[in-house]
Parts: C-alpha cells; structure tokens; sequence
C-alpha cells in the first residue's frame, strides 16, 4: 500500500510524504502507518479511532483534523490518501 499524506494550511498543501508499505491494510497496519507518516512529517501522531479506518478503507481517503490531534498541531489538517 501506498500512502500520501499532507499537511494543509488555508487549502493548501505546505509538506507532503509518501509511504509505501507491502503488508495488507487492517486496523493495526493502519495505526503503524500513521505513525511512521507522522514520524516523517515531523508531527505528533493523530488519535486513531475504528471510524477513522473504516472511512479510509472505503473512501481510499481521510482527513484529520486539529482535534484529532494530543499534542499541538500547527496545520489546519493531515490528509491521508491511498495513492495506488
């Protein structure tokens, strides 16, 4: 699975990654991508819920607000897309 993430301030995309991984897509898969891609963007890991998952194994796409966020979070969102 390939994954691409930004960073977005006011609509636009300020930092991007791309994570590429070969295991298959289930909830704690989902969870260590998340804070790889995290890890390399240089930001706090978002909370991660079940809906969180299931909207992005059916959307292929999810976006992650300030909220969803512990620790301060400078950027409007992270969005998280399968990029195939």
């Amino acid at each position: 699975m390939k994954i691409w993430a930004k960073l977005i301030i006011d609509g636009k995309n300020v930092k991007d990654t791309l994570y590429q991984d070969n295991s298959p897509l289930t909830f704690v898969s989902y969870e260590n991508m998340l804070r790889k891609v995290a890890e390399s963007l240089d930001i706090s890991s978002p909370v991660t819920m079940m809906i969180h998952f299931r909207h992005f194994k059916k959307f292929h796409i999810h976006r992650f607000k300030a909220d969803d966020f512990v620790e301060s979070f400078e950027y409007d969102s992270m969005e998280i897309e399968w990029y195939e």
